[in-house]
């Protein structure tokens, strides 16, 4: 708003040269025209720099900038006073916010006219008498100039926090965005989490309790005590799955510790040793125990999913699994004798044991035939510190 102002102001200043002009030489007709057509030419000038030029127009701009300064300093030197006098003081606001050479000629030709009209205007022949008066009027020069200098950098400043504040504001929308994002990416694998613990502590112990229950139902004529035992057993496999899936919630919070892998596999097999049709085979390294609770984890879950997986799709009644630690990584194979398939369709459990591998860096090979039946190639790598 200021510099609206200051526009009105120069132009009225302009006026005023006029009308001293007017004044000072009516007496001078051909002095009076030329200085009226230099000032009008000076205000166009101006004004065609102001509306149609930028200080990116390099050579037409310093060409505009520096006719105000000549033509400024001739008309200060022919008139005399107040008007002419401030509007010579008018140019160091635009050649101040210029930069490098372009800066350094044009300020120091304005500051050169700039004194030369001082020193005409105490007189030459009393130069050196009058030269202390020159102190007070270069001391407001130069202040005239820390001052627009002061200002320039304060708008260049306010300029910077204006950009910073803009860039914060956006920073600030990306983060609650990111935030957003990543509360949904949270919920989202939460879900994923407990659905796959769910299939993998619940699906297990239910699939055993069909196959023990349709066991019972084709022996319930036959053998009657055998019968009665499996019963026995479906309850006990009916609980702890009420106790699984209790266990289900808390264990997402943490990683399940098992303190003996051996023993907990034997936990998986027994229960399915009342089954006659069914054999599972378990093969593992000794050092097993000595891995850490994240990888033991991992192994536990897939080996529970592999004999689930060969159970209920394969139709398998005889599961091989064999686990062993060579060359910096831990190697797991399942096979069964299963139906088999020749094309293999990634179910929610397949695809939660590839999740857990492929989280330890591993790498995870299903290969399936329907004359073998179906097997699983797992490697994970590990530190030989851990064993």
């Amino acid at each position: 708003m200021y510099r609206k102002y200051f526009e009105i102001f120069k132009y009225f200043l302009f006026i005023f040269i006029f009308i001293r002009n007017y004044y000072l030489f009516q007496n001078e007709i051909l002095k009076m025209v030329i200085l009226f057509a230099l000032t009008t030419l000076v205000m166009i000038n101006d004004y065609i720099r102001k509306t149609k030029l930028t200080i990116n127009s390099r050579y037409i701009y310093n060409a505009s900038l520096l006719f105000t300064i000549l033509g400024g300093s001739v008309l200060t030197y022919f008139i005399r006073g107040f008007e002419t006098n401030v509007f010579m003081t008018f140019p160091l606001a635009e050649l101040l916010q210029l930069k490098g050479m372009r800066l350094k000629i044009l300020f120091s030709v304005h500051f050169i006219l700039y004194l030369l009209l001082l020193i005409t205007d105490i007189g030459m022949s009393n130069y050196l008498y009058k030269l202390p008066s020159l102190i007070p009027a270069l001391f407001g020069y130069f202040a005239l100039c820390s001052t627009i200098n002061s200002e320039k950098i304060f708008r260049a400043e306010k300029e910077e926090v204006k950009k910073l504040n803009k860039k914060l504001q956006l920073a600030n929308i990306k983060l609650q965005q990111y935030a957003l994002e990543v509360e949904a990416l949270t919920v989202s694998k939460e879900r994923t989490t407990m659905a796959q613990e769910l299939h993998d502590s619940v699906g297990h112990t239910l699939i055993a309790l069909i196959m023990h229950l349709e066991f019972a139902t084709k022996m319930c004529d036959t053998k009657p005590k055998k019968v009665k035992e499996v019963l026995i057993k479906s309850e006990y496999i009916a609980k702890s799955s009420i106790s699984s899936l209790r266990e289900a919630v808390s264990l997402l919070k943490e990683v399940p510790k098992i303190n003996s892998f051996n023993d907990s596999i034997a936990d998986i097999i027994d229960n399915f040793h009342l089954l006659n049709n069914l054999k599972i085979n378990f093969d593992a390294d000794e050092n097993l125990d000595k891995l850490n609770q994240i990888i033991k984890t991992s192994m536990h879950k897939t080996i529970k999913e592999s004999i689930t997986n060969s159970i209920k799709h394969g139709k398998a009644t005889e599961i091989n699994i064999k686990i062993s630690i060579e060359n910096n990584n831990i190697t797991l194979i399942s096979t069964d004798n299963g139906i088999g398939c020749n094309k293999i369709i990634k179910s929610n459990g397949l695809l939660g044991i590839e999740n857990r591998v492929t989280s330890l860096n591993g790498s995870v090979n299903y290969f399936s035939n329907d004359k073998f039946g179906f097997g699983i190639n797992i490697c994970i790598p590990i530190l030989m510190e851990e064993l």
